[in-house]
C-alpha cells in the first residue's frame, strides 16, 4: 500500500512579497534544482524560466527566484506552446495578459538530490516570465490539464503520483511556515495524508467543498477580533463572509469596512502608489510594544454551526516587501482591499498560523491552529481513499468511520477493558459451576454408595463417558428399549451438560432430565413420570450408548461406583 510522502523544505525563506519557507525540486535531464512555494489553486508546477530575470533586473535576479529553468537545457523537454496561466484573474495585478506560461511536459522529481523523493516523467511544467508570481509553486489542485494542441487531458502532479500508486490519495496537508515562530519553523507539505505533528490530534470540524472549482476551499468566515495589552476582544468584522483559501497569493483581501477596522486597530496608512499598507519603523515599534493579537473564527458558513479559531500574532503581519514591487525593501502589512465578494481571499499569511488539510476524494477538507513544538518528529498520517476499509478522514484526521484518533484509542482502550471484564466474568462462573457441580456428584456417590443393592442378577456402571450394563447371567441383549406399546427404540443419548437422557424409538421417545429432578418418558403415546434422582450430569458432550431390553419390559436401574468417574473427571479437568 503507498504511503503518504513529505516534500522536504529547501531550508531558504524566499519571496519578494515576505520571507516564505520554499521546497526543492528539480526539473528536466540532466535535473535542474529550483525553488518553489505550494499553491493550492494551480493543478500543475510553474518555475521561473530563463526569460523571467532581464538585462534590467538585479544581478542576483536568479537566486532571488529561485532559480531558473531552462528548457533548452533539458533532453527530456517536450514543448507545447504558450498558455495563459489562468489563474486569479479575480484579483488585482494577477489578471494581465501577459500572464502566460510555456508549457511543457519534463521529468519532475520532488526535493534536492539524494532525499529520496518521487521521480515523475513527463509531468506538465510551465515556465514563468511575469513578475507576478515571483517565485514558482508545486501545484496540489488534482484537476487535469487540457491543452487544444493534445488530444488527451494531462494529469496533474497529485494525479499522476496517484496513477502510479506513489501516494494514497489526492489528498495533502500543509501549512506555510513562521520563520517567527521558535528557531523559525519551516514549511510543511505532505502528499497523500497530513503531519500529524503539526496540527491538533482532535480536530473535528469539516468544510465542504465549494460549487466553483476554481474556489473550492470555501470557508464561513463569522467573525474577526482584535487584542492587545490596551484593548480586549474588538470586533473587526461586523457579519460574515465567505472568503476562500488559496496559498498561491500572499495577502488576506477583506471588504472596505473590516479594512477600515484593521486600519483603526492598528493604525495603519494605505498607501495608493502600490495598494499596500506600508509600515514605518515607528508604527512598527508601537504594534510591536502593543503585542497585537488576531483571531478569525470559521464555519462552514457565515454563521452557526461548528466552529475553529485561528489566532494570529502581529508578527504573522509584519511581512516586508521588496523589488520590483517597492525600490527598497520596505515593511507591510499583507491585507488587501477586495472590490467584491469574488476577492474575499485568505492568503499564504493565513497559512502560517494555520494546518490546512484537503481530500478532494470525499470533497471536504479541514482547518487547524498550526502547532509548533520545538523538537517535533514528523508523524505522517495517510489519507486513504474511500474505497479503503480503513481510510483515514481528510479533513478532521479521523478514521474513515468517524472515529478521531484521540477518540479511536479511547475506544480501543475501553473494548480492551471490556474484554477482561468479560473474560474475568466467564472465568468466575465456569468455576462456581465446576464447584456447583463436584459437589454435586460427590453427593450422589456417596449416597449410591450407601443404597443397599435392589437387584443383585445386573448392575450398571460409567466408565470413561461411556455406559455399559453386564446382567448377572454373563448374557449381553441386543440394545433396545421396550415401550409399552411394542415398540423398540434403539438409541439413548445423554447430555452432560444438561444432565438428561433421551431415548427415541421407533414410535416415541423417552426423555430424562436430571437437572429438574424429574424424568419423563413417553413411549406411543404414553408417558410416565419417573423419580430422577439418580440421573447424573455426564462429563460435557455428546454420548451415545446401547442399552440391553429387560425381560420383563421394566428396567430397574441402580447406579453405583461412581468414584471411577469421579477420578475420570479430575484427570480430564
Amino acid at each position: 500500500m503507498a504511503t503518504p510522502m513529505s516534500v522536504s523544505p529547501s531550508q531558504d525563506w524566499d519571496g519578494n512579497d515576505g520571507p516564505w519557507s520554499s521546497f526543492a525540486i528539480r526539473i528536466g535531464t540532466p535535473p535542474q534544482t529550483v525553488r518553489v512555494l505550494a499553491s493550492t489553486t494551480v493543478p500543475e508546477t510553474w518555475v521561473v524560466s530563463t526569460e523571467g530575470c532581464v538585462a534590467t533586473d538585479p544581478a542576483d535576479c536568479s537566486d532571488l527566484r529561485g532559480a531558473l529553468f531552462s528548457p533548452n537545457a533539458s533532453s527530456t523537454w517536450n514543448n507545447v506552446g504558450n498558455f495563459a496561466l489562468d489563474v486569479e484573474k479575480n484579483l488585482r495585478n494577477y489578471s494581465s495578459d501577459w500572464d502566460h506560461g510555456n508549457y511543457g511536459f519534463d521529468t519532475l522529481a520532488l526535493g534536492y538530490l539524494g532525499s529520496g523523493g518521487p521521480t515523475v516523467e513527463g509531468s506538465v511544467i510551465a515556465g514563468l516570465n511575469t513578475k507576478d508570481f515571483y517565485l514558482g509553486s508545486i501545484g496540489l489542485s488534482p484537476q487535469p490539464l487540457n491543452f487544444t494542441t493534445t488530444d488527451h487531458p494531462a494529469p496533474s502532479l497529485l494525479g499522476s503520483l496517484k496513477i502510479r500508486k506513489q501516494i494514497p490519495s489526492l489528498s495533502y496537508g500543509y501549512s506555510a511556515g513562521a520563520p517567527y515562530r521558535l528557531k523559525k519553523v519551516l514549511g510543511s507539505l505532505t502528499l497523500g495524508g497530513y503531519d500529524a505533528s503539526r496540527r491538533p490530534p482532535n480536530e473535528t470540524i469539516t468544510f465542504t467543498f465549494g460549487d466553483d472549482i476554481s474556489r473550492d476551499l470555501l470557508v464561513g468566515l463569522q467573525s474577526i477580533e482584535y487584542s492587545d495589552t490596551r484593548t480586549t476582544n474588538k470586533r473587526l468584522l461586523s457579519e460574515g463572509i465567505l472568503t476562500f483559501i488559496d496559498s498561491t497569493v500572499p495577502h488576506i483581501w477583506l471588504p472596505l469596512d473590516v479594512c477600515k477596522a484593521f486600519e483603526s486597530a492598528f493604525g495603519l496608512q494605505y498607501d495608493n502608489d502600490t495598494d499596500l499598507y506600508l509600515v514605518n519603523s515607528t508604527l512598527h515599534e508601537i504594534l510591536t510594544q502593543q503585542n497585537a493579537s488576531i483571531s478569525f473564527l470559521l464555519g462552514n458558513s457565515v454563521q452557526g454551526g461548528e466552529t475553529v479559531n485561528i489566532t494570529f500574532p502581529y508578527a504573522s503581519f509584519d511581512l516586508q516587501v521588496s523589488s520590483p514591487i517597492v525600490p527598497e525593501p520596505t515593511r507591510y502589512f499583507p491585507l488587501r482591499r477586495a472590490d467584491n465578494v469574488t476577492q474575499y481571499t485568505l492568503g499564504r499569511t493565513f497559512l502560517q498560523e494555520s494546518y490546512l488539510t484537503v481530500d478532494y476524494e470525499r470533497s471536504r477538507f479541514s482547518v487547524s491552529q498550526a502547532r509548533f513544538e520545538d523538537g517535533a518528529v514528523a508523524d505522517l498520517i495517510p489519507i486513504l481513499s474511500p474505497n479503503e476499509t480503513s481510510a483515514t478522514d481528510p479533513a478532521s484526521g479521523t478514521s474513515s468511520d468517524g472515529f478521531s484518533r484521540g477518540a479511536l484509542a479511547g475506544t480501543v482502550g475501553g473494548a480492551v477493558a471490556f474484554c477482561f471484564l468479560v473474560v474475568g466474568a466467564i472465568s468466575l462462573l465456569l468455576f462456581w459451576k465446576r464447584r456447583r457441580r463436584r459437589r454435586r456428584q460427590e453427593e450422589a456417590v456417596q449416597k449410591a454408595v450407601k443404597e443397599p443393592e435392589r437387584d443383585s442378577g445386573s448392575s450398571r456402571s460409567i466408565i470413561g463417558g461411556e455406559l455399559n450394563t453386564e446382567f448377572g447371567d454373563g448374557k449381553y441383549r441386543p440394545p433396545e428399549v421396550e415401550g409399552s406399546a411394542g415398540s423398540r427404540g434403539t438409541l439413548i443419548e445423554a447430555e452432560g451438560n444438561h444432565g438428561g437422557i433421551e431415548m427415541e424409538g421407533t414410535g416415541g421417545s423417552a426423555e430424562l432430565h436430571g437437572s429438574g429432578g424429574v424424568a419423563e418418558m413417553g413411549v406411543a403415546g404414553a408417558r410416565v413420570e419417573l423419580d430422577a434422582v439418580h440421573v447424573f450430569e455426564l462429563p460435557a458432550g455428546e454420548v451415545k450408548a446401547k442399552v440391553p431390553r429387560s425381560e420383563s419390559g421394566q428396567e430397574r436401574i441402580r447406579i453405583a461406583k461412581l468414584a471411577r468417574l469421579r477420578r475420570k473427571e479430575q484427570r480430564s479437568e
